[in-house]
């Protein structure tokens, strides 16, 4: 099946962020955990009709369009199957997203009229599923790239499903049911806090019993899904700013405590200290409307080398400096 995307669309900056989490300052790399690159194509596995399904999706160019295919490789093989995949990979890749009005808000911003060209295409790729973004969230909270990576691959490998495709094998994230029946003290085992251990199995257990209907979230007003995700202990602002942003597809959400976002908004926007969350919004009221995206595009400042960011930096500096001296 072929899916034809809105120009301008990049597959490579998309999947980048998916992937895998940025290079640490000693270059070490991340293993995917559950979004794979193989033989040219991007694998993932998810639950389609009941069971768990390994779709690829591989980009198709065709003069100056793209297209992606899509196909099952290990699954259901119902009539429905195919169509219900397509829906989730264009959600996933927002390939019915016209874009262009964020590249011309942009284009008024010196820092985002960059990086807008730098990353042009890349569309905020949507999680595949609501539950993984919320609780994966809850482990990265407050630790370190490296411990969350760990944790979360050890959650994984102990709780989640896998499907084996030609010698290799593509984990599941763990359903809610297997969650929600474990202790505070056997997620200690993999080095969950027990704070944090209470808050995921209290998440998968309203899941479970309909009193957090994540899908249902889809169909509200921003500040109303909010409000039922931080009606949960341990979903605060900043997760569910997160699982508007990654899972539900808003175009305007602001993680404004997030510490890499004040980070990035610090270098390129040659502030004198790391900004506040109240800083952040009053910088991110000239991008309303697409705030998701604003953020999105300083995130993937990350994924990059050091060189390019230093020269971009020192870009941005001259040009400030040289309009403070043309007023």
């Amino acid at each position: 099946m072929l899916i034809t995307p809105r120009s301008p669309f990049s597959f490579a900056h998309t999947l980048r962020f998916i992937l895998s989490p940025p290079a640490l300052a000693n270059g070490r790399q991340f293993a995917p955990l559950l979004d794979h690159f193989a033989n040219g194509e991007y694998r993932r596995v998810e639950e389609i009709d009941g069971q768990p399904t390994l779709y690829g999706v591989r980009e198709e160019r065709q003069g100056t369009a793209t297209r992606l295919r899509l196909r099952v490789l290990a699954g259901p093989a119902t009539p429905g199957a195919l169509p219900l995949l397509a829906r989730l990979v264009e959600r996933q890749f927002s390939t019915n997203l016209d874009i262009t009005p964020f590249y011309r808000l942009a284009a008024s911003d010196p820092v985002l009229a960059k990086l807008a060209v730098h990353f042009r295409g890349m569309r905020i790729p949507q999680s595949a599923n609501i539950y993984e973004t919320l609780i994966s969230a809850i482990l990265e909270q407050q630790v370190n790239l490296t411990f969350a990576h760990q944790v979360k691959k050890a959650l994984i490998e102990t709780y989640g499903n896998h499907v084996e495709f030609e010698g290799r094998r593509y984990n599941v994230f763990p359903e809610p049911a297997a969650l929600a029946i474990t202790t505070p003290r056997q997620l200690r085992r993999i080095q969950i806090s027990s704070p944090k251990a209470r808050y995921i199995i209290g998440l998968s257990r309203a899941v479970l019993d309909g009193s957090l209907d994540l899908e249902g979230l889809r169909a509200l007003e921003p500040a109303m899904a909010d409000a039922k995700l931080r009606a949960h202990k341990g979903v605060g602002a900043w997760t569910a700013q997160y699982v508007g942003l990654r899972a539900l597809g808003r175009l305007d959400s602001l993680p404004a405590a997030d510490v890499g976002l004040q980070k990035a908004l610090q270098r390129f926007y040659g502030l004198r200290k790391q900004p506040s969350p109240a800083r952040v919004e009053k910088i991110a009221r000239r991008w309303a409307g697409w705030r998701s995206y604003a953020t999105f595009y300083l995130w993937l400042t990350f994924w990059e080398d050091g060189a390019w960011k230093n020269q971009l930096a020192e870009e941005l500096r001259l040009a400030r400096r040289g309009s403070a001296l043309r007023r």
